[in-house]
């Protein structure tokens, strides 16, 4: 059975894809301001279900996880703040 890849997996994958160039923690964060509120409310959502089957028999990758997700939210919850 192939494992199927994470948040992280498929956004680096992507990124490589479209750029020839990996992303790491603080480029996803820094690129999820971008997206409207709709938009950022509807990867959150995602997120929290991927995190919810995730494998967390490999810690350092869910801890990972889990800070990327806390790290989003943190972002999103300020641009509402500012009416964005």
């Amino acid at each position: 059975m192939a494992d199927t890849p994470d948040f992280l997996e498929r956004a680096d994958s992507i990124s490589k894809n479209w750029t020839g160039e990996g992303i790491d923690h603080g480029q996803v964060v820094e690129r999820f301001h971008l997206y409207s509120l709709e938009k950022r409310a509807e990867a959150l959502d995602a997120f929290d279900s991927e995190l919810r089957t995730a494998d967390t028999s490999n810690l350092r990758r869910y801890s990972k996880l889990v800070a990327l997700r806390r790290d989003m939210d943190h972002v999103h919850h300020n641009l509402r703040k500012v009416g964005r």
